[in-house]
């Protein structure tokens, strides 16, 4: 944070470094160090929607390669959701650490949405890094 007095000392500027970032549909403020100041701030990554399905895909992907379930539709039964659902989410599995990670910390572009996720992933992580400008 800086903060000075204008040339005539009526006026004091504060300038405070930070981003406005979108999570679970609320405004939040990240600092540069990556912290969410202020009360509940712990809670502010986890109730990102992107976090959640993060966390629900590698849930059901261990769930799958421990044998709980042979198939997707027999897990999705198995969890009470649907099966198209559940392969949209699995597909989560194949981003790179890098952007996991950044969405873990709640630090990440814009253009990681569940919505544009949705559209597609591609397989190689550099090249997920290019298209979702995660470097």
């Amino acid at each position: 944070m800086t903060a000075w007095l204008s040339a005539d000392g009526a006026i004091l500027h504060i300038h405070i470094p930070m981003k406005l970032r979108r999570r679970g549909g609320k405004k939040v403020i990240i600092t540069p160090d990556g912290v969410t100041p202020g009360p509940g701030s712990a809670q502010a990554v986890t109730e990102d929607p992107l976090v959640r399905a993060l966390v629900k895909a590698r849930r059901w992907q261990t769930m799958l390669e421990a044998g709980e379930a042979a198939t997707i539709k027999d897990l999705a039964a198995k969890e009470g959701v649907d099966r198209t659902y559940m392969a949209r989410l699995l597909k989560l599995n194949i981003l790179s650490p890098a952007i996991v990670e950044r969405v873990l910390t709640g630090d990440y572009p814009e253009s990681v949405n569940l919505e544009t996720l949705r559209l597609g992933i591609p397989l190689d992580w550099a090249d997920q890094a290019e298209l979702f400008g995660v470097g």
